[in-house]
């Protein structure tokens, strides 16, 4: 039960004590009965019961001095019960129509609020409508794009194996986004044993023409447990953030890979560092730079917020190593990953 409801019931419950209070008392009065330990009100609530002391020798007159007197007080009670029942029958019916209305409106507002979440629900559903009829298109375009490069019988093999990877990523990324707009996000994560060395390798030699990569293995890479799609879009981001933000006099951008053992909270990690030689980042944007649209430089906030969102999904952390990021010097990004043993218990 929460406190708002135990307030509630609690200011139900006094007002009416007070109100029976009120009336028995009124009552009491009325039909001339007091119990203990109500009878050390009678002098003041029932004048006409009061003892007087009349001398023996009181004349007629005094006495009937004496008789208007608690005739006079009498009236005065009479008139003070009244406006007191009178004020208390009013507060009560206020105090009900004000719960009456307080309700009526929460109805109102409980109505209005069904509305708009039934506005919503038909909005979401047409959105990923809308985005389940955008990437079936784009994959039909993208299959005649390939089906036409194909056909050329000029294009050198290396070119033509370029293009079918980068093509390739565009039709994963497709089937992504449509499973997303479907609501299946769960059939993304589908965890299974993965060889983080195999991955990394297969993404230097995807990307050996644009960067040159330094890997430095300080201590034996082990298999985690991980989404293999999503964690792979993971690396591609950093490797293409690292790429896109080279420094002008580049002709290619360099890459240091890094990888090594790291205990948090009585928790082990494999520490991975995507670290460059680019334009960097100050300070500000590394605190920004995984929140969405918070970004600078035409592009930060929206892979590596993507990139969060994904690490999270594994139990991991992603986090700015401030002591190789500054502008004009690099970037680095470090992603924690649990351990496959580890990472069955989350």
């Amino acid at each position: 039960m929460s406190i708002s409801l135990v307030l509630r019931a609690v200011r139900y419950i006094s007002v009416l004590m007070v109100t029976v209070f009120i009336w028995l008392l009124l009552g009491m009065v009325y039909t001339d009965r007091f119990v203990r330990p109500f009878d050390r009100f009678e002098p003041w609530l029932m004048p006409w019961k009061a003892p007087v002391s009349v001398p023996s020798d009181a004349g007629v007159e005094w006495r009937l001095t004496i008789m208007q007197d608690q005739l006079d007080a009498s009236n005065r009670v009479s008139r003070y019960a009244f406006l007191v029942m009178t004020s208390s029958l009013a507060i009560l019916c206020i105090y009900l129509t004000l719960v009456y209305q307080q309700k009526q409106r929460r109805a109102r507002e409980n109505r209005l609020l069904l509305i708009r979440n039934q506005e919503i629900v038909r909005r979401n559903e047409f959105i990923r409508y809308i985005s389940a009829t955008i990437g079936h298109e784009f994959k039909n375009n993208l299959g005649r794009i390939k089906r036409r490069l194909d056909l050329l019988p000029d294009l050198p093999s290396e070119s033509r194996l370029r293009i079918d990877d980068n093509l390739n990523k565009l039709f994963a990324d497709i089937d992504i986004f449509k499973k997303i707009s479907d609501e299946r996000e769960s059939a993304l994560i589908d965890f299974s044993r993965v060889d983080l060395r195999a991955m990394l390798e297969s993404l230097v030699a995807q990307y050996s023409d644009l960067a040159d990569f330094s890997f430095q293995d300080k201590v034996s890479m082990p298999a985690i447990t991980a989404s293999p799609t999503l964690l792979k879009t993971v690396f591609e981001n950093l490797i293409d953030n690292s790429i896109k933000y080279k420094k002008p006099e580049q002709a290619r951008a360099r890459i240091f890979l890094s990888c090594l053992l790291d205990t948090d909270a009585r928790r082990q990690y494999l520490s991975l560092s995507f670290r460059d030689e680019g334009v960097g980042m100050d300070e500000h944007e590394a605190d920004l730079c995984f929140y969405k649209g918070k970004g600078t430089q035409g592009g930060w906030g929206r892979g590596l917020y993507y990139v969060k969102y994904v690490v999270g999904l594994h139990a991991g952390k992603i986090r700015v190593g401030k002591e190789y990021t500054a502008p004009g010097t690099g970037t680095e990004i470090i992603i924690k990953l649990p351990f496959i043993e580890e990472a069955l218990n989350v």
